[in-house]
C-alpha cells in the first residue's frame, strides 16, 4: 500500500485555525483514499530563558502522540534556539538550527511515496524530504504565510519563494491568495486553488433547538444577535468594532445584542472601546471549538473588517449556521459570500460596512455556501492530483 506524509506545524493547546484545517483535510481524504496517510505536527516551544526574553508560556508536557477527531498525529518537539534568533534578526540570515532539524525531519520521511505540508515551514521540511527521497511534494498556503509574513521579512520572502518554486503544486485556499503570491512573490510556480469547507457539526439547527439556545445565552428577548468572531489582533482590524456596532445600534430600527467571540492581545483595548462608545457588547472569550455551533446557531449577522485574510472559515461555518456575513473585501472573503457583502478598506469603510449590515439585518436577504465550500470536494480534488503520482511510481 502507498503511503503519504502530511506535515504540518501547530500548538496541541490551541487546536483552531490551520490546526483545525488540517485535521479536516486529512479526515476526510482519509474517508476516501486507497493510501495509508500518517500525519505529523512539529511544536516549537522555548526553554527557560527564551520564554524570559520572549514572554511566552511554558509548554506542560511534551506527548510524542495526540489523536484528535479520529486522527493520529505524531509530534515532533523543536525547542527555538538563541542562535536562530541572533542570526534572523541581528545578522539577517537564515535560521540554520532550524533548518538543519527540519532537513533530518525530512530524512525521516522514508517509507512514504507522496509528502504534502501545510505552510512555509513544514513546507521545508517536505522540501527536503523530496530532495533527498526523490517523492512528489506538495505545499499547501493558507494566509498569511503569502500575505504577511513574506513582506515584513526578506529572509522568510527568499524562502517562500525558494519553496513555492520546488513544490511539485502548491495549493491555495483561495484564488485571491494565489492572485497575491503572483503579484507580490513570483509567477513561476505550479498552482491548484483548494478551498476550504465546514465540518458536518456546523448546520441549521431546528426552531425549537435554537430557542433553547437563544434562553441558554440569555439572548432570547427578540432581538437581533450580531457578532464578531476570531482573533483580537492588529490584522483583524477589531478597533472599528465599536464604532460599527455603535452604527448598528442607532440605525438598524431594531433592538440587537451584540457578541464578541475570541481573544488576543486587543481584547482588553477593544472592551475599553466598547465601554466609551456606550455599547453593550457581551464577549465570550476563547470558546471551546464544539460549542461554536451552537453559539453561530444564535447569530443573524456575522461583522469581519480584517485587513488581511486567506479564505476564512468563519464566513463558511457561520452561513452553514444559518447566519448571514459581511465582511471587509481582502482575500478569498468575496469569494464565499459576494462582492454585494463586502466593503472596500477605504476613507468609508466603517460608514458602508455598517449601513451593509444594518441592510442585511432588515432584510430577508439569505446568504448560500457554494458546494465547491466542502471539505468533501476539496478531499475529492485533492485526492485525485496524489493519485497521478502514486499511480506512476
Amino acid at each position: 500500500m502507498k503511503q503519504i506524509a502530511v506535515l504540518f506545524e501547530g500548538d496541541i493547546n490551541q487546536q483552531s485555525g490551520v490546526f483545525n484545517t488540517v485535521i479536516s483535510r486529512v479526515k476526510h481524504l482519509q474517508q476516501i483514499a486507497d493510501y495509508k496517510i500518517d500525519t505529523y505536527m512539529f511544536q516549537v516551544y522555548d526553554g527557560w530563558l527564551m520564554r524570559l526574553a520572549r514572554r511566552s508560556k511554558k509548554v506542560g508536557s511534551r506527548p510524542d502522540e495526540i489523536e484528535v477527531d479520529g486522527v493520529k498525529i505524531h509530534v515532533t518537539w523543536f525547542r527555538r534556539r538563541w542562535s536562530d534568533a541572533i542570526m534572523h534578526r541581528l545578522f539577517k540570515k537564515s535560521p540554520r538550527a532550524m533548518l538543519r532539524r527540519l532537513h533530518r525531519l525530512g530524512w525521516e520521511m522514508r517509507g512514504h511515496d507522496l509528502v504534502t505540508a501545510h505552510d512555509r515551514i513544514a513546507g521545508h521540511a517536505a522540501a527536503f524530504a523530496s530532495e533527498q527521497l526523490h517523492i512528489p511534494c506538495f505545499i499547501t498556503w493558507h494566509g498569511s504565510s503569502i500575505h504577511t509574513q513574506p513582506a515584513q521579512d526578506a529572509i522568510v520572502k527568499f524562502h517562500t519563494i525558494k519553496l513555492l518554486q520546488s513544490a511539485t503544486c502548491n495549493f491555495f485556499v483561495s484564488q485571491e491568495l494565489l492572485n497575491r503570491a503572483r503579484r507580490e512573490l513570483t509567477d513561476d510556480f505550479p498552482a491548484r486553488v483548494l478551498h476550504n469547507g465546514a465540518g458536518t457539526q456546523f448546520s441549521r439547527y431546528s426552531d425549537d433547538k435554537r430557542a433553547q439556545l437563544l434562553k441558554k445565552y440569555h439572548a432570547d428577548d427578540g432581538s437581533r444577535v450580531v457578532a464578531y468572531v476570531g482573533r483580537f489582533e492588529p490584522v483583524k482590524n477589531v478597533r472599528t468594532l465599536p464604532e460599527i456596532f455603535n452604527g448598528i445600534a442607532h440605525e438598524c430600527g431594531q433592538k440587537v445584542t451584540f457578541w464578541a467571540i475570541g481573544s488576543g492581545s486587543l481584547l482588553e483595548e477593544t472592551r475599553q472601546l466598547m465601554r466609551l462608545k456606550g455599547v453593550d457588547c457581551h464577549f465570550f472569550g476563547n470558546v471551546d471549538f464544539k460549542e461554536m455551533p451552537d453559539l453561530l446557531n444564535c447569530v443573524d449577522l456575522i461583522v469581519l473588517p480584517s485587513i488581511e485574510e486567506g479564505m476564512p472559515l468563519v464566513p463558511i461555518e457561520g452561513i452553514s449556521c444559518g447566519a448571514r456575513v459581511v465582511a471587509s473585501d481582502v482575500g478569498g472573503t468575496a469569494e464565499i459570500i459576494g462582492k454585494d457583502n463586502v466593503v472596500k478598506l477605504d476613507g468609508h469603510f466603517v460608514e458602508n460596512l455598517t449601513q451593509r449590515a444594518v441592510e442585511l439585518l432588515n432584510s430577508d436577504i439569505s446568504q448560500e455556501i457554494s458546494p465547491e465550500f466542502s471539505w468533501e470536494a476539496t478531499a475529492v480534488t485533492e485526492n485525485q492530483i496524489y493519485q497521478q503520482y502514486l499511480n506512476h511510481l
